[in-house]
């Protein structure tokens, strides 16, 4: 039960909740393309920052354009423009929301900046939102993974090795009896058209 309480707590100040199943965050796909080779380093806008100023768009319109429904920039395509362009482009953010992060953190931190349902506790229910600090939210996120992957690792090591002989001999006994059966019903059918 302090489990269950915890989890509304925190969705209630913003924290992230990892889910798996149906919405596994951790394979999630990043929204810019990339161009070229793969490169260690790529651009990121955070959202939250940006004040839609567009002298990144300006500057470097194959890489960055400006989402007309949030008023902010982000990038399109990785390194669409040569490195003087993208340069100039990210120092010339008057606010400095155009980072240089790991290619490994990129997805995770475009699928942050994407509004997410939240929970709610009013008439109506849902609500969406995105996370005030898009670093913050991938840091905890990503240790939540860590964790979780951990405990299933040895979750599953555990289930496995509390196997006892006798079910063992019991799940061999119901493989045989499954085989048998379908054998069976083969030997009826030939026996019925060659009779």
């Amino acid at each position: 039960m302090a489990e269950d309480l915890r989890t509304k707590y925190d969705a209630s100040i913003g924290h992230m909740t990892v889910q798996f199943g149906t919405n596994n965050y951790v394979n999630v796909k990043g929204s810019s393309s990339w161009k070229g080779p793969l490169r260690p380093q790529a651009l990121f806008v955070d959202e939250n920052a940006c004040i839609g100023c567009r002298e990144c768009v300006h500057h470097a319109s194959n890489t960055f354009i400006l989402d007309k429904s949030t008023g902010c920039a982000r990038v399109r395509t990785q390194y669409g423009d040569d490195e003087q362009k993208i340069e100039v482009s990210v120092e010339s953010c008057p606010v400095n929301c155009i980072y240089w992060v790991d290619r490994e953190e990129l997805a995770l931190l475009e699928f942050l900046t994407q509004p997410q349902p939240k929970q709610g506790y009013g008439v109506y229910g849902q609500g969406w939102e995105k996370p005030a600090n898009v670093f913050m939210a991938a840091k905890t996120l990503s240790k939540q993974l860590r964790q979780q992957a951990e405990n299933n690792h040895s979750n599953v090591r555990t289930a496995v090795e509390e196997e006892t002989p006798a079910q063992a001999e019991a799940r061999a006994n119901a493989s045989l009896k499954i085989k048998m059966e379908s054998f069976s019903k083969i030997w009826d059918s030939w026996n019925g058209i060659f009779g």
